[in-house]
């Protein structure tokens, strides 16, 4: 089963979720990288990633769907810990949940990925409730940068009041 996308809540996710970082690659990556030094990073979306990893930067976790603005880019990022999901857009399926919830928990694998046969968009969600204080969730905001999500208990209780007012259920 699956929680749904409402259409008031479509509206709310137009807007970050966290803080923006608006520019150019080579200047959200300059004011991002002292901001997730030391931290625990997931990255949602495959431009975020690949960034990511071009600037040195291995995420412990990436969530992606092999497109960019839905348009088809491939699965081009190579990791040897990976696992391939079922999520249809504007959804979040147990399955996505349950992958996401499984790998943020192993801390002994440090390179991750969650590959989405769907889309990937809302599995920032899931990722911000499974991580903890020393997490920060990374995704792309098209056409203006990157939005930095540091978890704290705020934004998981943020968080949750969103995944309330999705329709369906994940379980049944």
């Amino acid at each position: 089963m699956a929680l749904v996308l409402t259409k008031s809540l479509r509206i709310k996710l137009k807007f970050p979720m966290g803080l923006l970082i608006e520019g150019n690659v080579e200047s959200v990556m300059e004011r991002l990288l002292p901001l997730i030094k030391d931290k625990r990073i997931v990255s949602v979306g495959d431009v975020v990633s690949k960034n990511l990893i071009e600037y040195g930067i291995s995420p412990e976790l990436m969530i992606v769907d092999g497109k960019s603005l839905r348009e088809e880019i491939g699965d081009n990022l190579d990791c040897e810990c990976s696992v391939t999901v079922e999520n249809p857009q504007s959804q979040i399926t147990g399955e996505l949940w349950v992958a996401i919830e499984r790998f943020m928990k192993d801390k002994t694998k440090r390179f991750k990925k969650i590959f989405v046969k769907g889309e990937e968009d809302l599995a920032v969600m899931p990722a911000v409730l499974h991580g903890n204080e020393d997490t920060v969730v990374l995704y792309g905001q098209p056409r203006r940068g990157v939005v930095i999500i540091q978890v704290t208990e705020k934004k998981k209780k943020e968080i949750s009041e969103y995944i309330n007012e999705m329709e369906g259920d994940l379980w049944n």
